[in-house]
């Protein structure tokens, strides 16, 4: 009776999962985003931050799989460019002093969505893991608090001084033509504060900064893989 029952369990799972199968479309898209760049910078206390905008170099590749019309899930790989602008007086010289640091990250989402994908509008949400893995850091340090005057400028490929593995969250809003608005937040400290200079010390020891941003970004549907999948469950079965 056991095996019965078990039987009977085994071939209504595989029914339904090859009722989820046939329904589902599976697809990649590509493209890029807007970033509209916010922080939130503790340095010895609250320090004033500008609106940070960027275009380049923002290009991501994900694999979409739609169980049915309203609900599917997407994965791929982003890559961005993230950072801020912080503005400080300098200790010694008493002048304004503006600063970006900002990094190029490589991040893998994974999102859930819920709407009508014939009509390309839903809304979707999940989290994201990024790579920081160039830095670069640029300051104008004698001019009047914009970008003028003389420029120090460093980068560093794999650098310590900020956190390397970035995680964050984010929902959006996916409307027809490709168009999606996104807000994202990181949850965790953009800089390292453990990071250790030969001869000044911990100078991120006293940075905690907080990054969030809205995005616009577009997207081009890609070729359809869903008749080489269906293809592939077929020869399986054979």
């Amino acid at each position: 009776m056991k095996k019965v029952i078990v039987l009977s369990v085994a071939m209504i799972f595989i029914a339904s999962f090859q009722s989820i199968i046939a329904q589902r479309s599976v697809y990649t898209t590509s493209g890029g985003e807007m970033i509209f760049q916010m922080s939130e910078l503790d340095h010895n206390g609250d320090v004033p931050t500008n609106l940070r905008w960027t275009v380049f170099l923002h290009l991501g590749s994900f694999v979409h799989m739609d169980l049915t019309d309203n609900i599917g899930f997407y994965s791929g790989l982003a890559m961005r460019n993230v950072g801020f602008i912080m503005n400080e007086v300098n200790f010694d010289s008493n002048l304004p002093v503006k600063t970006i640091r900002r990094t190029y990250n490589l991040g893998i989402p994974l999102a859930i969505k819920l709407g009508s994908f014939d009509n390309q509008f839903y809304v979707f949400g999940g989290g994201e893991y990024e790579w920081l893995f160039h830095y670069k850091e640029k300051s104008w340090v004698d001019g009047d608090g914009s970008r003028s005057g003389t420029k120090i400028k460093y980068s560093e490929w794999f650098s310590q001084r900020v956190n390397a593995l970035m995680p964050s969250l984010f929902v959006g809003l996916q409307f027809p033509g490709g168009f999606n608005v996104k807000f994202k937040y990181y949850m965790k400290n953009y800089m390292n504060q453990d990071y250790t200079h030969a001869t000044q010390g911990k100078i991120y020891s006293d940075f905690d900064v907080k990054l969030y941003y809205i995005s616009l970004s577009w997207s081009i549907k890609n070729k359809s893989i869903k008749s080489t999948f269906d293809e592939g469950i077929h020869l399986s079965y054979r």
